[in-house]
């Protein structure tokens, strides 16, 4: 538990230094063996070439010795200066296994024939075979030997012996020489691991430290990226998410700041002209006047409210979709009557075209009935008297395509980016005089989404009209539908 109570740095840095000295220790485990075993077969390869060497010394003298032409001193002193030139203990032995000559006086004439070393070179070995066993003092010895020999015959056997703690110098000689590299790696493999923990704790610092000046209210908080693994990425992925952060957060204040003014002024119109009523010093034709005044401000309010309450269950998710079979065609028609009184007194041409068949879409007809009703509005409203609006309704793979096309004021290519944000008006100059509450695009838009369907507004420009287009999908099935 109390290395989750670390910091992120530390936990990285014990776990990379333990990872590698556990696996330090365990190729020096392996290398130590190998080491070993390495070391004894070196120290046996020198010990029977030093063997082999005292044998050619000692070959000339053996044999005039054999023949009675040196003497047993002469023999004697060339073992013993030998032996203590190469350190070893040097011993002759005869062909019948004892021994006639040793550096070591402890040898004395014993027979050595049955020692596996000397066994080997009187049995004609021509490989060398050691042996470690106790010597008489008990201290662990390293024997091999080598043949003295005459014209291919066998004139004495030399028996070389060293003490098996020589290997135990070389072998720890070894070892302090891998145990430097070991440190010295592990050295160098802590300051990769500092490193490479900074190098990964440093950029989530950082992010630490925006997120908490963004979450302070600094929204112009941003991470520098300068590197492209899942770091890099995660830098990106704050940076966007502030950027969203930021754009929602003004986009609330800009809400707020719509919607009070969209309210205060119903609300100032209604107070003022209720405020009249109660003095009574108004005419008929006034008060009723201001009686329908209040009437048109209440119910611009209602269309507001319900317009906000139906955004904020699409926003929320609390929205519910409907399941009924609507035929498209048919709810056209309906609106096109509906509009028809609008499109009269504007002398606004109306036209509707869809071919005999197309399939339904399943949804709750009011959501459908809300986008198409606005969209109608908003051409007819934007519409100048003589103008023309042209609703087309067609099949186009697995949608219902809805366009709506007028020939009225056209939008600039600035506005259009901007029409579906709440409270947006592209024709600011004929807010009052056109009417809405500035939402029925955002609304429209979420429905559209919340169908998983699509809506574009296109527009040439000022003077140019404006077509919207919704792709609405279609449940699959057929129906026969008359034009309106």
């Amino acid at each position: 538990m109390m290395f989750d109570q670390w910091r992120l740095r530390t936990r990285l840095i014990v776990t990379y230094v333990s990872l590698i000295l556990l696996g330090f220790s365990g190729l020096s485990l392996l290398a130590g063996n190998q080491i070993s075993a390495g070391a004894v077969a070196d120290f046996e390869r020198s010990l029977e070439t030093q063997a082999a060497l005292v044998a050619r010394n000692l070959r000339e003298l053996v044999e005039h010795y054999a023949e009675g032409e040196e003497s047993f001193a002469t023999v004697e002193t060339a073992v013993t200066d030998l032996a203590t030139e190469l350190n070893l203990q040097i011993t002759l032995i005869a062909p019948n296994g004892f021994a006639w000559l040793s550096s070591d006086d402890a040898v004395g004439n014993a027979n050595l024939g049955q020692d596996p070393e000397v066994r080997a070179v009187l049995n004609g070995s021509t490989s060398a075979v050691f042996d470690t066993r106790p010597d008489g003092q008990n201290v662990a010895t390293i024997y091999t030997a080598a043949a003295i020999t005459e014209d291919g015959r066998l004139i004495s056997v030399v028996r070389v012996a060293a003490p098996a703690s020589a290997t135990v110098s070389v072998i720890n000689q070894r070892f302090l020489v891998l145990a430097a590299g070991v440190l010295g790696l592990t050295g160098l493999a802590v300051v990769a691991a500092l490193w490479l923990a900074a190098s990964f704790t440093r950029p989530l610092e950082t992010l630490q430290a925006s997120a908490m000046k963004l979450a302070a209210g600094d929204l112009n908080q941003r991470v520098p990226v300068s590197r492209q693994d899942e770091l890099g990425q995660l830098g990106q992925t704050f940076n966007h998410m502030a950027e969203q952060v930021q754009a929602m957060l003004l986009e609330q204040k800009a809400f707020a700041s719509n919607a009070s003014h969209e309210l205060r002024t119903p609300l100032t119109t209604i107070r003022l002209r209720s405020e009249a009523l109660r003095e009574g010093a108004l005419d008929e034709a006034t008060t009723a006047q201001y009686i329908a005044e209040i009437d048109d401000e209440v119910a611009r309010l209602g269309r507001l409210v319900n317009d906000l309450i139906q955004l904020s269950r699409f926003d929320s998710g609390r929205a519910e979709g409907g399941d009924e079979l609507i035929d498209p065609v048919r709810l056209a028609r309906s609106l096109c009557q509906q509009m028809q009184q609008t499109a009269v007194a504007k002398q606004i041409s109306l036209t509707f075209a869809a071919p005999d068949q197309l399939p339904p879409i399943q949804a709750n007809q009011n959501h459908v009935r809300i986008v198409l009703q606005n969209l109608l509005e908003n051409a007819l409203k934007y519409t100048p008297v003589g103008g023309r609006v042209t609703w087309r309704l067609a099949q186009e793979g697995g949608y219902l395509r809805s366009e709506i096309a007028d020939s009225g004021s056209g939008i600039t290519p600035d506005d259009l980016p901007r029409l579906f944000e709440r409270f947006y008006r592209a024709d600011k100059a004929h807010t009052r005089a056109t009417g809405g509450t500035g939402l029925g695009l955002a609304l429209v838009k979420s429905i559209v989404e919340f169908y998983n369907g699509r809506i574009h507004i296109h527009s040439d420009g000022p003077g140019h009209g404006a077509t919207a287009t919704v792709w609405w999908p279609t449940s699959g099935s057929t129906m026969r539908s008359d034009l309106c």
